[in-house]
């Protein structure tokens, strides 16, 4: 999918190197552009934030590079990119902190570009459009769709586990019968057995009766082994032996510093989440910190800790599906769960569990209320993100536009007024110069030239004229209305 993904946005690239206009790219830049998006396509699960600054610095470069000459084929050359990326890396980050200062550092680095290099404030508003539209939305919908499917999977893992409850619970339940069983009738038929065999040696009986009696007798006997057999199926579950914690330190293949204080019977569902914990995060071991030292302690009540030291090399990234499960089977038998980093570098997971399982006290309803209003959250987040870039774009570029060229204003009267030779303190000129530069418009050799705008509308026919004066150390020495009339 991502060397699809890959090829696709490559192909706008390919085109603008192909293209007849004049910010055309070189076959070497097409080549350089086309690796920084492999590179950022292939890291982008495992380093999002590394992804992203690819993406964001190719997409800079190559806009800031062309400015001057063709802005257009800047912008478009690396946008479904620098959008596809975005996307991506909202969508595997798994902490969103790192991708938004990604963003907000590129941000910053092309507008201060922009403002000290090419082409002033009106590329500094092109940069922040273009971040917000091709990096920020995709950003956003993509860390909105990662929530979603975490909230997806924590529903089936908590569907999941309540099937593993329904389980435990008909399995305590064959277990009580069976103890049931084995009190109550296990023990009038062990009596009647008895009874019998003393009535069959009793001497005052004819042969016939002793007969009878023996007869009797077997058959309460043949009754209490069925009774055993009809236990021993209900008690399966409950027998099945579960491994201890040293068992399960010992397939793990781990050298484990290993502390067993409890040495009383566990509970059998307990002893089973025990199981589960240690074997989880002992195969997370193996998988994000192989070498790394490793802890296993579990105390006398029931308080589990497993830590290990600072991964010294790996490649593996998790989805931590895997802790999210352990965390809600620690929940559903009333223990509590953490898992994080630990100071020195590496990791720790902990688990509090009590002597006997105990109900969840959140009912299924009350879940997926709360899973919903996650859902609305993410949803009101993303589109509040969407529509104060997008807002701000529509109201922001149509607005500097109009204060761009109401504040440079040099009035016909005034053009008339500016005579060759006079000094450029002696003129009357507006305080600041258009910032649209125009482009191809030759000038007088070692002079300096500023353009103002001839009226205040930038949206008429008009828009694009523009009024030229060049000076020579601080003199004017040539000017002339530019007439650009628009198509």
């Amino acid at each position: 999918m991502r060397l699809i993904l890959w090829g696709s946005s490559g192909l706008l690239v390919v085109a603008a190197a192909a293209t007849s206009r004049a910010g055309r790219l070189a076959v070497w830049e097409v080549l350089l552009y086309l690796a920084i998006l492999a590179a950022a396509f292939l890291v982008v699960p495992r380093r999002p934030a590394v992804a992203l600054a690819l993406g964001l610095g190719a997409w800079l470069v190559c806009y800031l590079v062309r400015v001057e000459f063709d802005s257009a084929t800047g912008v478009l050359a690396l946008a479904p990119a620098l959008a596809l990326v975005s996307f991506l890396a909202g969508r595997h980050a798994h902490d969103p902190r790192a991708t938004a200062i990604t963003l907000t550092l590129g941000e910053i680095a092309g507008v201060v570009v922009a403002l000290t290099e090419r082409g002033g404030s009106d590329t500094a508003l092109a940069v922040t459009s273009g971040i917000g539209v091709l990096g920020v939305v995709p950003w956003a919908i993509g860390r909105f769709r990662r929530r979603y499917t975490e909230l997806q999977d924590v529903g089936w893992e908590h569907a999941a586990l309540l099937e593993r409850s329904v389980e435990n619970a008909r399995n305590a339940e064959r277990a009580r019968l069976a103890g049931e069983m084995h009190d109550l009738v296990g023990h009038e038929l062990a009596r009647a057995a008895l009874l019998t065999g003393a009535l069959e040696l009793e001497p005052t009986l004819t042969t016939q009766q002793r007969e009878a009696a023996k007869t009797a007798r077997a058959s309460v006997t043949a009754a209490a082994e069925r009774l055993a057999d009809v236990m021993q199926v209900l008690r399966a579950d409950e027998d099945e032996p579960v491994a201890t914690i040293e068992e399960v330190v010992a397939r793990s293949g781990l050298t484990v510093d290993l502390t067993n204080n409890r040495r009383t019977a566990i509970d059998g569902i307990i002893a089973r989440t025990v199981h589960r914990v240690t074997a989880e995060a002992l195969t997370n071991v193996i998988k994000h910190a192989p070498g790394a030292e490793v802890t296993v302690t579990l105390s006398a009540n029931l308080e589990l800790r497993i830590t290990n030291g600072p991964a010294q090399h790996t490649n593996a990234v998790g989805s931590g599906k895997g802790l999210m499960g352990l965390a809600e089977r620690v929940a559903l038998v009333g223990g509590w769960f953490e898992a994080a980093p630990s100071d020195d570098g590496g990791f720790e997971v902990r688990a509090k569990l009590p002597e006997r399982p105990r109900a969840s006290t959140t009912p299924t309803h009350v879940r997926r209320e709360r899973t919903e209003e996650e859902i609305r959250k993410s949803v009101r987040r993303t589109v509040l993100i969407t529509t104060v870039v997008c807002a701000g774009i529509a109201i922001g570029v149509p607005g500097y536009m109009v204060f761009d060229a109401a504040t440079s204003v040099l009035t016909p009267a005034q053009f008339e007024r500016a005579q060759l030779g006079q000094d450029e303190d002696a003129l009357d000129l507006p305080l600041r110069t258009r910032v649209d530069n125009p482009l191809g418009v030759t000038a007088p050799p070692k002079t300096e030239c500023r353009y103002y705008s001839t009226h205040p509308n930038p949206f008429d026919g008009d828009r694009h004229d523009l009024h030229q004066l060049c000076f020579q150390h601080d003199r004017l020495v040539f000017k002339q209305w530019l007439a650009r009339r628009s198509a």
